[in-house]
């Protein structure tokens, strides 16, 4: 098995770590390697098409449409 050895760790992330082994009641390497296994299995390139293909279905305001605020209010007044 490999070492890894990490150098000047933000404090809050490491007292982020911290905790976060705390409350599993685990060991801040345990969690370090388990965050690290989950970063490098996400499929960043399928999560940008995701979220690129979401941000192409959500409609445009076009200049001069009511806000959402005024629709609101509109649907509120009409009750």
């Amino acid at each position: 098995m490999s070492t890894l050895h990490v150098r000047q760790v933000p404090e809050d992330t490491y007292e982020a770590l911290r905790r976060l082994a705390a409350e599993r009641k685990s060991s801040i390497r345990v969690e370090a390697i388990r965050l690290l296994r989950r970063a490098l299995r996400t499929d960043t390139a399928k999560v940008r098409a995701l979220l690129d293909e979401i941000e192409s279905r959500r409609p445009v305001a076009r200049r001069g449409s009511p806000s959402a605020a005024e629709l609101i209010r509109r649907d509120r007044d009409a009750r």
